[in-house]
């Protein structure tokens, strides 16, 4: 019996720093298959707002482009439309920041989501042939991603 109790403390002691180091580990590797994430959605993000800078750029009358893909319906929704899009692309920018590392992989998916939602629903309801070129865009971005 005198022998038992060391037995039992040595063996929970072994117990107890197997746990932190594997708590520990496994931390790390939750970390690092997170940063790859980040960087997938950061590039992500980038390629969005190139797609978002074009139509602002089309939509923009004051800027003189040779063939607009994205022409407005009504003339009179430049400014805000435009306007949403500066918002969109103020959104996709905190995703290439420190702070977008805090966030959970399926927040970062549900407002790049949401992001991409509004945007589709835009170029459908104010643009010619809205419902192409939003399905267009969806490809582009589709593979983007992918890629």
């Amino acid at each position: 019996m005198e022998q038992l109790f060391p037995v039992v403390f040595v063996t929970g002691l072994i117990i107890f720093i197997m746990m932190r180091q594997i708590g520990y580990i496994t931390s790390n590797l939750d970390q690092k298959g997170n940063t790859n994430s980040l960087d997938k959605y950061s590039q992500f993000s980038v390629a969005i707002q190139n797609h978002i800078r074009a139509i602002k750029l089309d939509i923009d009358s004051t800027k003189q482009i040779e063939n607009p893909r994205y022409i407005l319906l009504d003339k009179n929704n430049e400014e805000s439309s435009i306007e949403i899009l500066s918002d969109f692309l103020r959104k996709l920018v905190f995703f290439e920041t420190l702070l977008a590392k805090k966030k959970k992989t399926s927040e970062i998916e549900s407002e790049l989501f949401l992001i991409l939602k509004k945007l589709d629903e835009l170029i459908k309801q104010n643009c010619e042939k809205g419902e192409s070129l939003a399905d267009e865009l969806r490809d582009n971005l589709l593979l983007q991603y992918k890629g």
